[in-house]
């Protein structure tokens, strides 16, 4: 299956590379505008990135274990795989020629997209494309490999990755296969969620959250949220609006007067994504199936402050691909919500050494009784009846008021 798709990839890959030879005049002789010329060859830069990032992400643990790569390189007939497949693959992974042909094309969208950056951004399709891009982790490394860390390698697990760059990595707390598969499976969407582009959904959580609630989301029709354990997929903060802030006395604090300019664009959704925290629009948020809202059960004034510049110090932090709540530095999702309600007593996991946190784990307290669940969308439609019963059938957890 890998090398099935592997070879459409290559497929798409080379169909429009030639597009970068020859003058953008002969091109427009032939029919192909210089918009289309960028869209052929973002097709296919994205195809060879992806292919880059497939290497990182699944061939080199194979050719990191000698019995594996034994087997694999064998000549299987039932499957119609040749001798040496995997060797074949490694090679076009490290071949010079290669990178060379993927850094001209960089430096060819690069220049363009300068130029044609309102047309990025006029279709669904060439903004996915714009994103697989600068997305992917091979882009920035394959722009800046020299040929010569390859020369003279051996062929082996991450073979062609510097060891800087990987003690480079690890010195800033990255695992390389997480980054990889997070920003990886983190592009695939296979659809618009339910509550996408809904004014009446929109207008009643505008009009139901308040500053320092906690947003839930589900979104099934991205590969995401199938690798993450529990119904729940992801966890933000609504720090609230210019008159919630003006009302609590804050909009003038030094931390939030940092964040004048975003806050009045409306985005009040703190949000721990693959590029960093941000702060986001609630209608960018609303790309999704389910959504509910926690708000923290008898919230005084001061912990509410607290919450909110608290979520606002988070932000510019990069992504914690590492998945490690003990950590400070970087963040992921829950982890967002773990360190802004600081008080809180969260449940915890130990797994694979670290310290996890999941948005079920955020859910859990809501049916613990520390948060109350004032909204609830499942699959594109509210849960008025009984919505906390619900979700806990949904997450089969049982509903565990607190004892105080």
């Amino acid at each position: 299956e890998h090398l099935k798709l592997r070879k459409e990839l290559m497929e798409v890959a080379e169909s429009h590379e030639c597009w970068l030879d020859g003058t953008e005049q002969e091109w427009i002789a032939r029919g192909v505008s210089p918009e289309a010329r960028l869209n052929g060859v973002m097709m296919s830069l994205s195809s060879a990135f992806l292919l880059y990032d497939n290497y990182l992400l699944a061939v080199s643990l194979f050719e990191g274990d000698a019995k594996l790569r034994r087997l694999l390189n064998e000549a299987d007939p039932g499957y119609a795989v040749k001798s040496a497949a995997l060797a074949k693959v490694t090679l076009s992974y490290n071949s010079i020629n290669n990178r060379s042909r993927v850094r001209k094309a960089i430096k060819f969208y690069e220049k363009e997209s300068k130029r044609f950056n309102q047309t990025l951004n006029a279709t669904a399709e060439t903004t996915y494309l714009d994103m697989l891009i600068k997305q992917s982790p091979s882009y920035s490394m394959v722009r800046t490999w020299s040929p010569f860390y390859v020369v003279g390698r051996k062929v082996g697990f991450l073979g062609g990755v510097t060891e800087d760059t990987l003690s480079g990595l690890e010195r800033h707390g990255i695992s390389l296969f997480s980054m990889v598969f997070g920003n990886a499976v983190g592009l695939v969407e296979t659809r618009k969620g339910k509550l996408y582009r809904k004014p009446p959904v929109r207008e009643q959580l505008t009009g139901t959250l308040q500053a320092g609630d906690v947003l839930l989301e589900k979104t099934p029709f991205r590969l995401t949220d199938k690798l993450i354990p529990g119904y729940w997929g992801h966890a933000a903060v609504w720090i609230g609006t210019e008159n919630e802030l003006r009302e609590l006395g804050i909009w003038d604090n030094p931390l939030v007067k940092r964040y004048h300019d975003k806050i009045q664009q409306g985005r009040g959704v703190v949000e721990a994504l693959r590029s960093g925290v941000e702060m986001n629009p609630l209608d960018q948020f609303m790309n999704i199936d389910s959504v509910g809202i926690l708000r923290k059960q008898n919230i005084s004034r001061d912990d509410r402050i607290r919450v909110i510049l608290q979520s606002l110090r988070q932000v510019g932090k990069p992504y914690d691909f590492n998945f490690d709540v003990e950590s400070k530095e970087r963040v992921y999702c829950s982890k967002l919500v773990y360190l802004t309600y600081s008080g809180v007593e969260w449940p915890t996991k130990k797994s694979l050494g670290r310290t996890t946190f999941t948005p079920d784990d955020v859910a859990n307290r809501a049916l613990a009784g520390d948060f109350r669940l004032v909204l609830f969308y499942h699959n594109g439609k509210q849960v008025q009846q009984a919505p906390l019963e619900r979700m806990a059938s949904l997450m089969e957890q049982p509903i565990r008021p607190a004892v105080h």
